[in-house]
C-alpha cells in the first residue's frame, strides 16, 4: 500500500523587491503589492484548508499539508479560482507502507 503527501509552498514576498535608490513612493507602493500578495496567499489558505489541508508558518512562506487531493486536483482547484502557478509550489510525496507477513 502507498499513502501520499501533498505539499504546498506559499511565498509571502515573492517577487517583491525594492529598487537601488529608494524613495518614499517606493516603500508606500511596497506595502500595497504585499498587502495584495498577502491575500492572495489567504484565499489560497482557504481554499486548501476547506479541503482538509493543515497550515504552518515557515520562515517568509506558509506550508499547507494534506493528503485528501492529490497534486494535480490542488493545481486545477487553484487555477480554477485564479491563481496562477508561478504564485505556488506543489510537493508530491509518496509513503510505502508494509503489511504484516
Amino acid at each position: 500500500m502507498v499513502n501520499h503527501k501533498v505539499t504546498v509552498f506559499l511565498k509571502l514576498h515573492e517577487g517583491v523587491s525594492l529598487p537601488g535608490a529608494v524613495r518614499a513612493e517606493d516603500v508606500r507602493r511596497l506595502g500595497d503589492v504585499l498587502k495584495e500578495r498577502h491575500e492572495r496567499v489567504a484565499a489560497m489558505m482557504d481554499l486548501l484548508q476547506a479541503e482538509g489541508f493543515s497550515c504552518r508558518a515557515h520562515r517568509q512562506a506558509v506550508i499547507l499539508e494534506g493528503s485528501r487531493l492529490e497534486a494535480y486536483q490542488v493545481k486545477e482547484l487553484l487555477q480554477k479560482h485564479g491563481f496562477q502557478p508561478d504564485e505556488y509550489e506543489i510537493k508530491l510525496e509518496y509513503t510505502r507502507q508494509w503489511g504484516i507477513m
